[in-house]
């Protein structure tokens, strides 16, 4: 019991102990992935990497390629509703798993940041402001864990339910096993399911916790300059000199935060951009569905489908309007911390550091849109739009209800 709590100390908060650090906040996203094969540990390199070229040929490359290959076999035994549904799980395998491909090219950008992270330490902090970090270390931390378990227990209740009705989870396409054959061949195939689902979801897991992580680093030193910034021009115990000290030393925390945010904005822009897509296909999918097929039912899964999709992306673009709004904060702080009656050095910095902090910080999608609320919905309504309308072009309903009456007959 001892040794599993403190294998997730960090992820609880704790007013003493040693000051934090911020790179502690990343610490258990660092360690999942290098548990999914990406990021390569100091020892046993070798035995990582036979464990990466495993799991990522089984999971990320093999899996989507078997959901569509059973997708496709057995296409013609769908009903409908049944064809819509399978099609909206494959959709998000196939994506989830270019999401990943994204990530992997450029999540070294997340090591490099822990190098500004440092940076950032070095600097004394208040009590206020060590309370800050505290916070931002244990929520980040904390964070990466409820994803796994969220995603975990959907993965655990889904193969309990298949295996109670004797069939596979997911009867992903085995050309070795035909799990049908025999009651050994049904259990090999869905323990191989549940290993390769879990492994799945702890990836999904991690890549919709490290944006949440991030952007809640920023924040954090945000507010931390912020009030810094703020106390400057009411501290009468420093001197002229001394107060233009720490002024020029908030320029320099404020060059490693943007440091810090031009590195991991990139790499949100690029999986988030993905996500959206996604989630804009696969509504439009069950929008079809919804509207030309299913009954009750059907309809009620498919929205609870939809909200579980959505809540993907919520966290992420909560946290992105509220980096803009401090971004914004810390330019008022600027302005309103006493400068007036300083020295023309002081003023003329001030200027500087007021023309650097007037951009807002907003985090986008590719450069093509803002993640943000508002596109949390309005750009996934317009992308299931699209589809809807190419999808209704192609008389889909008639040919689906003649593909049936022809199988019926």
């Amino acid at each position: 019991m001892l040794t599993f709590r403190k294998f997730f100390k960090m992820a609880h908060f704790r007013g003493d102990g040693p000051p934090p650090k911020t790179r502690d906040a990343v610490l258990y996203l660092f360690r999942g992935i290098t548990i999914i094969g990406l990021l390569t540990p100091a020892s046993n390199k070798k035995c990582f990497y036979v464990w990466s070229l495993f799991i990522n040929s089984l999971v990320t490359l093999y899996m989507p390629v078997g959901f569509l290959l059973s997708f496709i076999m057995r296409l013609s035994s769908f009903s409908p509703s049944e064809f819509f549904t399978s099609l909206q799980i494959s959709i998000n395998c196939v994506g989830a798993s270019l999401k990943l491909f994204v990530f992997s090219l450029m999540y070294k950008r997340l090591i490099k940041a822990t190098k500004y992270m440092d940076r950032l330490d070095k600097r004394p902090i208040d009590e206020q402001g060590e309370f800050t970090l505290r916070q931002a270390v244990a929520f980040s931390n904390c964070s990466s864990l409820l994803f796994t378990l969220l995603y975990l227990s959907y993965s655990s209740s889904t193969f309990l339910s298949s295996v109670i009705n004797r069939r596979p989870p997911y009867q992903i396409y085995n050309p070795v096993i035909e799990w049908r054959n025999s009651t050994r061949n049904f259990i090999i195939q869905s323990a191989i399911e549940y290993v390769m689902i879990d492994v799945h979801c702890y990836q999904q897991a991690l890549l919709d916790a490290y944006p949440v992580i991030y952007i809640m680093i920023i924040r954090a030193h945000l507010h931390i300059l912020s009030r810094r910034i703020s106390q400057l021009g009411k501290d009468d115990k420093l001197k002229k000199n001394q107060r233009y000290e720490e002024l020029v030393q908030c320029v320099l925390d404020h060059k490693n935060i943007m440091q810090l945010y031009n590195l991991f904005s990139p790499v949100i822009s690029g999986t988030m951009f993905v996500q959206f897509l996604i989630i804009g296909i696969i509504l439009g999918v069950t929008t079809i569905h919804i509207v030309l097929f299913a009954n009750f039912f059907a309809i009620v899964a498919s929205l609870f489908y939809v909200a579980s999709i959505l809540a993907e992306t919520f966290p992420c673009s909560y946290l992105a309007n509220s980096l803009m709004d401090d971004s914004d904060e810390l330019s008022l702080a600027i302005f309103h911390s006493g400068w007036f009656n300083e020295e023309p050095r002081y003023k003329q910095v001030v200027v500087f550091f007021l023309q650097h902090t007037q951009k807002t910080l907003v985090l986008t999608a590719m450069k093509i849109f803002p993640i943000t609320m508002n596109s949390n919905i309005n750009v996934v309504v317009k992308f299931a739009f699209s589809v809807y309308t190419l999808i209704s072009q192609m008389d889909l309903r008639q040919k689906l209800k003649d593909s049936v009456a022809g199988q019926e007959a």
